[in-house]
């Protein structure tokens, strides 16, 4: 980790998030302010702070009597969450379509985004460019969201607690699996260009589809372990 472009806010905040990721944190167990000092050499601050965020998304929670936990995520609970998305992803595609076509910096943007994701999926190997890779995908989709041209409904959307669920597929999840999301992105952007209002609603629904049958399936995974 580099600790010149990074504050030791932001070095906890993904060592917490990275061992939640590899399962050296599991759902349910306490977290020992600490344990953390020991395990990173961050002090409690900092550790606080990061904790606090990761609190805000939905990855850990605190809970009277009990202290800072690991949350444990419902199945149910992740797929309403992904309802919610394509019901916002797909309720304002005129003007998304409109917005995109009329913008150009927003336009460069996808252009950047894909760009990069698909040389980072050529190479992804460890979990920090898993990270990344997640990243890359929201960033895409609050480009998306973005392009409806309501600030209210973005902020909403970036409030959702997608992190909740994030962590079941971080660093677990095939990478052909990534290859094929990024291909989904590129078929909603080209449905974006085109101006195609069916089309584009089709690669939306697909792709959110694609994204809960992949969350299932870690779930799975994680039940016959």
């Amino acid at each position: 980790m580099d600790y010149k472009t990074e504050t030791l806010v932001d070095v906890a905040y993904k060592a917490i998030k990275k061992d939640i990721t590899q399962r050296v944190l599991v759902p349910g167990q306490k977290i020992i302010i600490r344990e953390m000092y020991e395990r990173y050499g961050i002090s409690e601050t900092p550790i606080k702070q990061a904790l606090n965020r990761l609190i805000s998304e939905g990855l850990v929670e605190n809970t009277p009597r009990r202290g800072v936990n690991v949350r444990k995520v419902k199945l149910e609970e992740i797929e309403e969450l992904i309802d919610i998305r394509l019901m916002f992803e797909t309720r304002y595609i005129e003007k998304a379509i409109e917005n995109f076509n009329r913008d150009e910096k927003i336009r460069q943007k996808f252009i950047e985004n894909l760009s990069e994701h698909k040389r980072l999926i050529e190479n992804v190997s460890n979990v920090n460019e898993y990270f990344k890779n997640y990243s890359l995908d929201q960033e895409f989709h609050q480009l998306f969201m973005k392009c409806s041209g309501n600030n209210r409904l973005l902020q909403i959307y970036n409030n959702l607690g997608t992190h909740a669920y994030a962590y079941y597929v971080y660093g677990r999840q095939p990478r052909e699996s990534m290859i094929e999301g990024v291909r989904e992105h590129e078929a909603i952007y080209r449905a974006l260009a085109a101006g195609d209002q069916a089309e584009l609603r089709r690669c939306i629904e697909l792709h959110i589809m694609n994204a809960k049958k992949n969350i299932y399936e870690m779930f799975q995974k994680d039940q016959n372990s």
